[in-house]
């Protein structure tokens, strides 16, 4: 058999289905993927971890918020969601209590739920190959989105862009953290680390799984949480301003680069 994908026999053999409110991958019919490709053919591929996030958050904020994002942004724009990846990279470094990984370092132990923790080059790797698999049945664009936002993170997705690019200079995949879709000059366009900022994306978005109790009475109350607004000053309110604009952002993003790739901008 043919090692390529035959787009020819695909669209004599499988009918296509009207395109769904659906947009999760997992979820879809085949006859409604090719709906959706042949329409706005990008998928969105959330990125996140299984952190410790404060006492008061869930252990997949990170991943939440990208999940979140890209359902969103696809429902409005097109383009289908794959499963979000709860591995990503991190650093060691010594917050004073000696030489940890992530918000471990800042406990000076090793925290329960940060389960996250993978070889760099094994999650280049395994970014690269999901995108070409995307890349290789039907997709013309990969948007990655991450809400874990380390600078070690952006280095490796800047990697796995670069070798996706073909030989021409095209790149059908990009990448962006979650803030940064807020406009450049926006005074928002900042992130944290379960302080007041995620802890408001996680009040708009996940409310019932979030306890601003768990931290009173704790001589470390902020253990793990990094940020310049408190997560005492957190609302929903706040939370669902920026997530509202990091989805227009993110339709913006994706529709734009997709149109690149037509050559139509």
């Amino acid at each position: 058999m043919r090692t390529y994908y035959e787009a020819d026999k695909v669209h004599n053999e499988i009918p296509y289905e009207p395109i769904p409110d659906e947009v999760r991958a997992i979820y879809l019919r085949p006859g409604e993927l090719l709906s959706i490709q042949e329409q706005f053919p990008v998928a969105f591929q959330p990125l996140g971890t299984l952190e410790w996030h404060g006492r008061h958050n869930p252990l997949g904020v990170d991943s939440l918020k990208a999940e979140h994002l890209c359902l969103e942004a696809a429902k409005q724009a097109g383009g289908v969601v794959m499963p979000a990846i709860h591995f990503a990279a991190d650093a060691y470094w010594d917050a004073g209590f000696g030489i940890g990984y992530g918000m471990d370092a800042t406990a000076g132990y090793q925290l329960p739920g940060s389960f996250y923790a993978i070889d760099t080059a094994l999650f280049a790797a395994l970014l690269l190959n999901a995108c070409r698999n995307y890349l290789n049945r039907g997709f013309k664009l990969v948007v990655l989105v991450s809400g874990h936002n380390p600078s070690i993170q952006q280095n490796v997705l800047d990697e796995v862009c670069y070798h996706c690019k073909s030989p021409d200079g095209f790149e059908p995949v990009c990448f962006t953290m979650d803030y940064l879709l807020m406009e450049a000059d926006d005074p928002r366009r900042a992130s944290d680390h379960a302080a007041g900022i995620e802890t408001s994306m996680m009040l708009h978005l996940n409310k019932d799984r979030v306890n601003m109790e768990a931290n009173a009475g704790h001589a470390r109350e902020h253990l793990g949480i990094g940020g310049s607004m408190p997560y005492s000053d957190a609302t929903a309110e706040e939370g669902e301003l920026r997530f509202n604009l990091q989805v227009a952002g993110l339709v913006k993003f994706a529709t734009e680069r997709h149109q690149r790739l037509l050559g139509t901008i």
